[in-house]
């Protein structure tokens, strides 16, 4: 049977580390075996385990463990992959090891979601076969920082969403004190799912709904995610007189539950590889309004499924906020249009045809 080795060293549970448990299951429904090396009490581990996947323990405590090093090498050599997927430094590093000392055809795929500092163009050739990005812009923003990356070694494979899962979540109940704020009022609700941190736009949103205020007195604005913004964001919130109006939720699992309530999804980001908020809720047929910047576009067609926004262009914000909650046809229409376009981009055949090409898997 062919076989793929996946290798994740995060102790985190995140978008990275789920889209791996996506694409096992993927590949597992077509007939291919895939089995994880990860960190034995790493988060990844224990849903692996929820979702019958196979794991092995792994240490992955450094780029070049020894002990890593030795279980990796076994595994190459029992399992015989014809690929390995690394993703995070420490398990790239030593998967990149372990395939040199180990002989074998396999191809060696690295995924990057983000790109910290200047990246190495050495690392993006050799052992590596390719590098998978999450959208277009990532791979310019690549191939601008480190010319002497061959292009053809990065490739674009955008996620894949399970609509169905995202479907099934958004009937779920919401947390006892979020529902309880939401059942407070019926104005209009805005919607931000995201981590607090500077490059989401939480602070440059608040600017916009003091804005927005003058013009729509009556309006629930909820961000969901945590992040040590938090104090400072409700204090901002405060200042700007808008207490009543906005709700810091923390961590709702699942988001999807949210996402469905919204009137309007937000993803005011200043800095965004691609994102998947915005994605979820467009395949929930939710009316999206995000920032114009990084990969957001590749995943909204302006005016048609949705509306894209400049950061810092208070005025675009509350114009474009005003016409999504204006209840229109044109709303409908786009966010019909935006259900459909979303679950084509990212559904898992897609997807999955687009691994196995990277993975050098024929698609039979």
């Amino acid at each position: 049977m062919t076989a793929v080795l996946f290798t994740e060293s995060s102790r985190n549970l995140g978008g990275q580390e789920l889209q791996i448990l996506s694409q096992m299951q993927l590949l597992r429904q077509r007939g291919i075996d895939a089995v994880l090396a990860c960190r034995p009490d790493g988060a990844i581990a224990a849903r692996a385990h929820e979702a019958g996947l196979e794991t092995v323990p792994v240490p992955l405590r450094n780029a070049a463990d020894p002990v890593s090093l030795v279980r990796l090498a076994r595994l190459l050599r029992s399992l015989r992959p014809a690929a390995v997927m690394c993703h995070s430094g420490h398990d790239a590093n030593c998967a990149a090891l372990a395939h040199r000392l180990v002989p074998g055809r396999r191809r060696l795929v690295r995924v990057r979601t983000y790109l910290a500092g200047r990246p190495r163009a050495g690392s993006f050739a050799g052992a590596v076969a390719s590098t998978l990005v999450p959208s277009d812009f990532l791979k310019r923003d690549i191939l601008r920082a480190a010319p002497a990356v061959d292009a053809e070694r990065v490739q674009v494979l955008y996620p894949y969403v399970d609509f169905d899962r995202v479907a099934a979540d958004a009937s779920k109940p919401l947390p006892e004190d979020l529902a309880r704020w939401l059942q407070s009022a019926s104005s209009p609700l805005i919607v931000h799912a995201a981590m607090l941190r500077p490059e989401k736009g939480h602070h440059e949103f608040l600017q916009v709904l003091a804005a927005l205020r003058d013009r729509l007195p009556s309006f629930r604005y909820v961000a969901a995610g945590q992040g040590d913004l938090r104090a400072g964001l409700v204090a901002e919130a405060e200042r700007l007189g808008l207490g009543g109006h906005v709700h810091f939720a923390g961590l709702v699992t699942p988001v999807a539950a949210l996402l469905a309530r919204a009137d309007v999804v937000v993803l005011p980001s200043l800095v965004e590889p691609l994102g998947l908020a915005q994605v979820e809720a467009m395949g929930l047929g939710r009316p999206v309004v995000a920032s114009a910047v990084g990969g957001i576009p590749e995943t909204i067609e302006q005016g048609r499924t949705g509306l894209l926004v400049a950061p810092g262009d208070v005025t675009g914000w509350v114009d474009a906020l005003l016409d999504t909650l204006s209840g229109s046809g044109s709303v409908a229409q786009r966010a019909n249009a935006g259900r459909a376009a979303a679950r084509h981009q990212f559904s898992g055949d897609r997807h999955l045809d687009g691994l196995l090409r990277a993975l050098g898997i024929a698609n039979d």
